[in-house]
Parts: structure tokens; sequence; C-alpha cells
């Protein structure tokens, strides 16, 4: 990448892409009508509710309220940042981007980084030729003892590193002509006492690190046992030293070929170990990444909340699977990570018999039983609350009153009130042994409120799809009325009459169709594109109005008699308002003494009469839509 792409191009192939042919990979669409519908491709379902429109390159579902251009749909289901969608559908659609233009340090990065990037390539290629020579026999035997072969082996790209002082360092820069200083700069080597240098990976099993593009950016090592390291003792695992590309914080392993999983899913199994992951995988949890070794990470759940919104945590289960938990809540909160209903995602912990890791867990209770664990897997607060229950001495009421006090504060790190209150119920009252009451009381006193009792809110009227409320006094037909006026301003803007622009935002009488007018008059009215109209939408929720409009199907095709007829009676709504309210006024007012607001109200009388008059002539005696 050189810069920045420029944004014309951005436009360009926003418009042209082939939306069918791009989003036909993922799902079988069957044109209906104007439009093409299949399965979503986000969410389970047996009836198409998910319908693209080529002509805009839009596609929405109605199922799970999803929907975008065809940035948004690659973004979404391969898990890209929005660089990476502009340029998947470039390769894609055989478009050549422009960047801008950068500047000279921004040049010499980006070249030092497409060197680092080259060396791991290299030593990677070497590390997997490695683990099929006659040497590599002791590793290739190790993954056999382990459960794995070589499919498992290719799909990670595993490799092997002699026992051996500088055998890649010599590879590197003698036969391919790296420089010494770039081999360091990756860490692949260290300078030794004498000038030269030794390999940071001797005698180890290789995981590559592989980022979110597919490049490697690091490397793990495991000892191997049927190896002799003669009277040393190296450590069981080792990492990468930190450089430019490999910052632990950052970086999981297994996520380039976790994340086409993860999205579908919608969920992330996190672990500890290389092994684990591979383990996951093989039996179909295509879905699971770990750490580097090191804790769970705000950066590590940064990476992941792009592409799923459950996390859940499989790590071991022991005392020190409990600790990483808890730092992976610390972590959380300080992104602030928010419950599945309140649109951010979910932290989650996968319930292990102590002493056993994920790998174990799968191949000695089987895939249905993981499953199972995954999907009852429990809000984090839960379970480490249930563990502080857990080592809780109840015959001890000194104990028990300190287990009160931590779980209590452990609740009192949920956002969620309601949460903290039906954990506070089920999960720390008759766990303890002790009242609801007690527990509330407990909680005041160290500054954690579970005792609200605020109801749900209640309000009249008639509810709406999903949920959304309509004012009482506002008809059904005048509903459907001004949602049929603003679905053709959405879709085919051309059948509009020409008065339809004295139409203005109070001649709705749906709260919701208002706010959409004034989106369309933001955006510039009905004539502009799309997308420029999603943009002048305030959040989230009036977008998805926006788009469900956009996409509804009408019982009969549309037509500019319909449109016409539409426009006349939202317009004669607001005459007959106006007219009953000057009718009104007219009828309390004193004659003799306010003769000029007499004859102002008489003036506007005769206009009304005559402009309703002409719509009731326009009125077309038979349109498509009764």
């Amino acid at each position: 990448m050189a810069g920045r792409i420029v944004r014309e191009d951005i436009d360009a192939l926003r418009e042209r892409a082939d939306a069918l042919a791009v989003i036909g990979d993922h799902t079988t669409l069957k044109r209906t009508g104007t439009r093409w519908k299949g399965l979503c491709p986000f969410h389970q379902e047996k009836t198409p509710s998910f319908t693209v429109d080529p002509t805009s390159n839009q596609w929405y579902c109605f199922g799970c309220s999803e929907g975008g251009d065809l940035f948004d749909f690659l973004m979404r289901v391969e898990g890209l940042d929005f660089v990476e969608a502009v340029e998947a559908l470039a390769r894609r659609s055989g478009v050549q981007l422009r960047y801008e233009e950068m500047s000279s340090r921004e040049k010499r990065a980006l070249g030092e980084k497409s060197r680092m990037v080259e060396v791991n390539k290299a030593a990677l290629a070497w590390f997997r030729t490695q683990l099929y020579s006659e040497g590599g026999a002791v590793a290739r035997d190790y993954l056999k003892q382990r459960g794995f072969g070589k499919q498992d082996a290719e799909r990670f790209q595993l490799g092997f590193a002699p026992d051996e002082w500088e055998a890649l360092a010599r590879h590197l820069t003698v036969e391919q002509g790296f420089d010494r200083e770039d081999v360091l700069g990756v860490r692949l080597a260290r300078p030794n006492d004498r000038g030269g240098v030794r390999d940071t990976f001797r005698g180890r099993l290789v995981f590559p690190v592989i980022d979110v593009r597919g490049d490697p950016i690091g490397f793990g090592g495991r000892v191997l046992p049927d190896l002799d390291y003669g009277g040393f003792d190296p450590p069981k695992y080792l990492n990468s030293p930190e450089y430019r590309l490999y910052q632990k914080h950052k970086v999981l392993y297994g996520i380039h070929e976790a994340r086409p999983d993860v999205v579908s899913a919608d969920e992330v199994l996190v672990c500890e170990g290389y092994t684990d992951v591979m383990a996951l995988h093989q039996a179909g949890f295509g879905n699971a990444v770990a750490t580097c070794g090191t804790a769970v990470g705000a950066d590590h759940l940064r990476l992941l909340a792009r592409y799923a919104k459950r996390i859940v945590l499989a790590f071991d289960g022991d005392s020190a699977g409990v600790a990483a938990a808890r730092r992976a809540f610390d972590a959380a909160r300080e992104v602030e990570v928010e419950s599945d209903d309140r649109g951010g995602f979910s932290l989650r912990v996968l319930t292990l018999p102590d002493g056993k890791d994920p790998a174990d867990f799968v191949r000695e209770q089987g895939v249905e039983a993981v499953r199972s664990a995954v999907a009852e897997a429990p809000d984090v607060v839960p379970f480490l609350v249930r563990r502080v229950v857990a080592e809780t001495d109840l015959d001890d009421e000194e104990s028990r009153l300190a287990g009160l006090r931590d779980a209590v504060d452990l609740l009192g790190m949920e956002p969620d009130p309601d949460r903290r209150r039906t954990w506070a119920r089920s999960e720390v009252a008759p766990g303890l042994g002790v009242s609801l009451e007690f527990v509330q009381r407990t909680a005041a006193r160290r500054g954690v409120q579970l005792d609200s009792h605020a109801g749900v809110a209640r309000t009249s009227g008639a509810t709406t799809q999903r949920g959304r409320i309509a004012p009482a006094d506002v008809t059904r037909a005048r509903v459907a009325r001004e949602r049929a006026l603003l679905r053709i301003a959405l879709q085919q803007p051309r059948l509009l009459p020409e008065r339809f622009d004295e139409l203005v935002p109070d001649d709705l009488g749906h709260e919701r169709a208002r706010a959409v007018f004034d989106v369309l008059l933001a955006a510039g009215g009905p004539d502009v594109d799309f997308t420029a109209v999603l943009e002048a939408a305030p959040d989230d929720e009036l977008r998805d109005v926006l788009q469900r409009l956009r996409f509804e199907e009408p019982e009969v095709a549309d037509s500019e008699a319909f449109a016409d007829e539409l426009v006349r009676q939202v317009l004669a709504v607001r005459l007959d308002e106006r007219h009953r309210a000057v009718s009104a006024e007219l009828s309390a007012l004193h004659h003799a003494s306010e003769p000029e607001r007499l004859r102002e109200l008489l003036v506007e009388l005769q206009d009304l009469e005559r402009r309703r008059r002409e719509l009731r002539e326009a009125a077309t005696p038979e349109v498509a839509h009764g």
C-alpha cells in the first residue's frame, strides 16, 4: 500500500462492483422481482430474508437487521477492516486503486515493514522444510503422540528449528541474501559474544504467528521431549522477542485461520496454548485462537470485538486459569465491554475440570460435550463469583463474610444494574447461605447498588414492528400511508409528483416517519444516493428503519398514480387539520372587537377550501394500491 486510498476510487468501486457475484459466493440468491433473495449468511434461518439490490449494490436482512453496501458485507462476512474490504473488492473486480502520496518518512517505514515480512516468510518456509527433513522426525513424532497429523501441521504451517546455533541465520543471510540487521530486526537471531549471531529458536517445534492479513510476524517454539539438549534445560515454550510487528499484547495465535469461522459463528474461543487451538480446530471448532505467552489484554479484546460479539475464555481449569479469567475481566472493563443486548460483546468463561486444558477436554469428553459447555458458558462475573463461593469455608463466619465482600465487589464491577441484582439473587445469596437482604445491606455499605426498585418503563400506544411505539391518535391507515410514501421516496423517487416538495416533516403523524423525512431533507432529498441518506441518519436505529424501507417489497408494484395519491392524502390531512383549527378560532372570535383577525382567518379559510377542492379534483379514481 502506498498511502490512503483515493476517495473517488472507493466511491466508484462501491457503485460498479458486482453485488450478485460477491454476495453469491456466500449464499445462493434467487431473483424476486427487481431484487434477489437468499438465506442470510449472518444468522441461521429457513426462510430467506436476506435481500440484495444489484442496482445500488446494497443489501439488507430483515431477520437480523444487518445491511449496507459491499464494503459492509465483506467487513461482516470476512471480518475485514474497511481498507481491507476495499482492497479485497478491488482485487476481485479487477480495479486498480490509487493511493495518495506518502511522505518520505512513511515510505521508509513501509519499506522496513515489507522487509520484515519478507524475512519472516523466508524463515517460515525454511522451518517448514526442516519439519520434513531427517532431523525433523523428532518433531513429527511428537505431533503424532499428541494426536496431530500432517494435515494439522499443514493447516497451521508448523515447522522445526534444528538444534544448531546459527542454521537459520546462515540460511537467511548467505542463501537468501537478507542483511544481517534485517534478521536481527525481526528477532530471529541475536548477537553472540564473539561478534556473530545465534538463532533464537533451536531444537523446537515451531508455531508461526500469522496476522489477520496472512503475514507471518513472529514465532513460538516448544521443546521436544525426545530431543537431547545436553546439560541445558531450556524453557518449555519460547516466543519471539517483541519488535515492531510482533507485540504480544496485540497478537493472537490462529487469528488468520480462525477469522472466517469466528465471523460466521459470531463467537470466538480464546485459549492459552498453541496445541489447544489445534485440538479445537481438529474437533471442528475453527473459531479458536490463543494468546502468545501473555494474558488476555484490552488490545486482544478490541481486536476480537471486530469479529464477534461473544468471547469465550477457554482457559485451563486450575487456579492459574481462574486468575487469567480475572485479568481478562479487568481488561474487558478497560474497553467498556457491554452485554449483547446493549450492542457490545459479552465475555464468558468455558468451565473446564480442574487441571484440564481445552485439548484434554475435547479429547476426553468429545465434541458434543465441548459444544454444550461452550453454549452454557457463564458470564465472567458469575463465573468468578462461583469461584469465590467455592473457596469460602461456609462453616467459618469470618470466611463467609470475607467471601460475601469479595462477591459483592465483583458484582460492583458489572455496569448493568439488572445483572447485578440477578446474580446477587441467583449466585451470592444461595451460594453463601445468606438472605438477599443481607447481601443488599453489605453491598450498600461497600458502595454497590443492588436494591433498586425501578421497574420496567411502560408506554401507552400501539406497539409497532420491532417494538417501536406509534402514538394512539395516529390511525393504522395513516401509518401505512406514510410508510408507503417513504418507501417510494427511498426506492423509486422518480415516481414522486412535484407536489411532494410541498411536504414538511410535521405533515407526517408518526414520529418515525417524521424522523425519516428529516433525514431525507438533510441528505439533500430523495434523489440522492442511498449511501448519503444512511450517512445523514443520526443513529443505528434510524439507519435500520431506512434500510428496511429501502428493501421492503410492496404487495403490488408502485406507480406514479399511487405515489401521487399518497402525497395528496398526506397534504389533505394537513389542510383538514388546519381547516378545523381555523374554524374553531372563528367560532370563538369576538367579531366586533377583533375585525382584523377576522379578515385574516376568513382569507385563510377560503384558501384552505380552495386547496382542499384542488386536491379532491386531482384525486386519481383508481390507483394500484387501495
